[in-house]
């Protein structure tokens, strides 16, 4: 039987993203799996492994805030901004930094906060990515962009070591955050440089770690497996059940474009932009509103795949 839903998996150290999707295509026994935000190898933590129809659902759960748990080192600074890269700069931090001057720098950035996209990294620059530019060693203005930390607390003791100052965070934040240069900002913002030397992402699209599963545990044994099912992922969005309404539910079920009045009077809502449409417990289909026809509802993301494992329709 085909399998629709979310794995959390506890990414290991050493792996890529796309090994564990080879991994879990493997257990699993399908190719339609993926994954719903790239972890570098060295990072562990939370990765979402989406399975069958809930493929559908990876530029949504994308757009859900990340929490990580970060170690910031002052006094030494690296080109990738994180403890992988060459030092290009040093200096040594003296013990005279407090825990309320971190608190008040960790403050400072909380919010909306233009963040300089990393030089190694894969976001595009006229066609190329960011870090053929570093491996040219050829220059290039890298993008400025908006990310949004909705938290950000100091959650260690200071740790001095070799001129250098080490401290641990929790962050919460939007989607595209690069925590390495988020440490390094906290550096400047302090007067020194500064690197991520630690990361571990604790949260993703609404999973936590403690719901991720150790991929080494997952590929022993099966039952360690907690499928999360479709409908359990989209509670933010306004669910309409159609199980009284087979009219409707034909409609919705065939993809026919809605009149968005007759959708809102049945909801008695005054305004939507996308409604999750059920058979029950059964996902049916996100519709959302039309963008040259704002009067009407289309078809967004069908769940045609899980008809048949409910029963005949």
């Amino acid at each position: 039987m085909t399998m629709h839903g979310v794995f959390p998996v506890d990414k290991p150290k050493g792996m890529t993203s796309h090994d564990v999707i080879y991994k879990m295509r493997r257990v699993l026994g399908t190719k339609k799996v993926g994954h719903t935000g790239t972890l570098d190898p060295e990072v562990t933590g939370v990765l979402p492994i989406v399975v069958g129809d809930a493929t559908k659902l990876t530029e949504i759960l994308q757009e859900r805030d990340k929490r990580y748990s970060a170690t910031v080192t002052l006094g030494v600074s690296t080109d990738t901004e994180d403890a992988s890269g060459q030092v290009i700069a040093s200096q040594s931090v003296p013990k005279t930094l407090t825990e309320e001057d971190i608190k008040k720098a960790l403050e400072h950035f909380i919010g909306n906060y233009d963040q300089m996209v990393p030089l190694y990294s894969s976001v595009k620059v006229n066609g190329r990515k960011l870090y053929w530019y570093a491996r040219e060693g050829e220059a290039v203005e890298r993008p400025i962009k908006s990310v949004y930390i909705s938290s950000l607390n100091l959650v260690s003791d200071l740790n001095y070591h070799d001129d250098c100052l080490s401290f641990d965070i929790d962050v919460t934040c939007s989607k595209g955050t690069y925590i390495r240069t988020l440490a390094y900002d906290i550096g400047k913002f302090l007067g020194y440089p500064a690197h991520m030397s630690y990361l571990r992402r604790t949260g993703s699209c609404g999973f936590t770690i403690e719901q991720a599963v150790p991929l080494e545990d997952i590929q022993k044994s099966e039952e360690e497996l907690q499928l999360i099912p479709i409908i359990d992922m989209l509670d933010e969005f306004t669910r309409m059940d159609l199980s009284h309404d087979e009219s409707l539910k034909y409609k919705v079920m065939t993809g026919q474009k809605l009149q968005k009045n007759d959708i809102l009077k049945k909801l008695a809502l005054s305004e939507l932009d996308i409604v999750f449409f059920t058979d029950g417990d059964m996902p049916l289909a996100l519709y959302k509103t039309h963008s040259e026809k704002l009067e009407q509802l289309k078809p967004y993301k069908m769940f045609s795949n899980l008809w048949g494992t409910y029963g005949n329709i």
